[in-house]
């Protein structure tokens, strides 16, 4: 019940990243970003393997980690977490292990968790994959299934699931069980080989990066499972129009290049173009393409391009705590990384594939209220 709806800025409050210059300004893969009460960024790119703090006016003000294998070190940090004292939490899936900072960035320690434990606690052909780091220093990781597909199958999706592990590795439970990525067969000069098609279903985990809440959608309908701490779920459900694919769909064109670059060092330009022209395009877009948790414990649904009809950008549905509806809204095209009570920080590319991170304000206008029926 508001004057105006929400909305965010066209402008960004903040741009980090250049083409040429200082290095500590460049990005190649930002994977991370999270935004202190101060107002400064930490931000994590996977590309370079480091962690960078930046003041609240974009400069930078030093080096948290760089490449390497030992304490303070990287090989792929991939979620940062910001905790209630102030201390910064890094997530290395590669390494499989957290470092923690105090809020100045200086280090305090790393843990690590152990792939062997994990798999033992689980059975074949589902192994652990990769992980997502909860504010309460505990680990959701996610399964896959490894087996071969059956070539009578045209379209399949594997099984998958999430497990919540503590950092003693003590308590392994399962949270939920769901389908990982979707993928068809399509004829290789070595036989039937399953290929990810453009804008296949797949299964979003959003964390909340101040709490224990964990939400988890498989992309199979409108609905999303949300869970607490202690294993209870509610369902976030709503009502979805088809999202039709465009004519010339950006998203289907990465999709191609990417799949031409993965094979063309394996066939011929020729039988490559006939592996990925055998990929249909669908008709319509999943339901939704991600979700993300923001700081209050609100859920953001990513519809896609256009879905609601409410303007340009990318549109999302908002869901309270309570998985009720508090509106819609676009954004500006981006990759969103973290969504505050006044902000959001999304990663954007140009034209010559340079990355850019953007810091964005969320007007929230204020609750009407009617006085006079009170």
């Amino acid at each position: 019940p508001t004057d105006e709806a929400w909305s965010v800025s066209a402008e960004p409050r903040l741009i980090l990243g250049v083409l040429d210059g200082a290095t500590e300004y460049q990005f190649s893969d930002i994977s991370a970003a999270a935004r202190q009460a101060d107002g400064d960024l930490v931000v994590a790119d996977a590309g370079s393997q480091s962690v960078r703090l930046y003041g609240a006016d974009g400069d930078f003000v030093r080096l948290l980690g760089g490449p390497g294998s030992g304490p303070g070190e990287f090989q792929r940090p991939t979620q940062i977490l910001l905790q209630a004292s102030g201390s910064i939490l890094v997530w290395d899936d590669a390494a499989f292990r957290l470092t923690r900072y105090d809020s100045a960035g200086n280090f305090l320690y790393v843990h690590t968790f152990s792939r062997e434990t994990i798999a033992k606690a689980i059975s074949p052909p589902l192994y652990p994959g990769t992980a997502r780091l909860l504010n309460s220093s505990e680990l959701l990781v996610r399964l896959i299934e490894k087996r071969k597909a059956d070539p009578a199958e045209d379209r399949f999706r594997g099984g998958s699931g999430a497990l919540r592990v503590s950092s003693d590795h003590v308590v392994i439970d399962t949270v939920a069980w769901f389908e990982d990525v979707e993928q068809v067969l399509v004829d290789a000069p070595w036989g039937r080989q399953p290929v990810v098609p453009p804008l296949a279903r797949n299964t979003s985990i959003a964390v909340h990066p101040a709490g224990h809440k964990v939400c988890i959608g498989d992309q199979n309908g409108p609905e999303v499972q949300c869970f607490d701490a202690d294993g209870r779920s509610r369902s976030v459900r709503w009502t979805a129009s088809p999202l039709p694919v465009r004519d010339v769909d950006p998203d289907v064109a990465l999709w191609r290049e990417a799949t031409v670059e993965l094979y063309e060092s394996k066939l011929t330009a020729d039988e490559t173009r006939q592996l990925v022209d055998q990929v249909r395009t669908p008709a319509v877009r999943p339901d939704y393409s991600g979700l993300v948790l923001d700081r209050a414990g609100n859920l953001w649904v990513e519809r896609g391009p256009g879905g609601s009809g409410s303007g340009p950008g990318i549109d999302y549905l908002v869901f309270d705590s309570a998985g009720e509806l508090l509106g819609s809204l676009a954004m500006p095209p981006m990759r969103v990384l973290e969504i505050g009570s006044d902000y959001v920080l999304g990663v954007v590319r140009d034209e010559l594939e340079v990355q850019y991170l953007l810091e964005l304000e969320i007007d929230k206008p204020p609750i009407a209220v009617d006085l006079g029926s009170q």
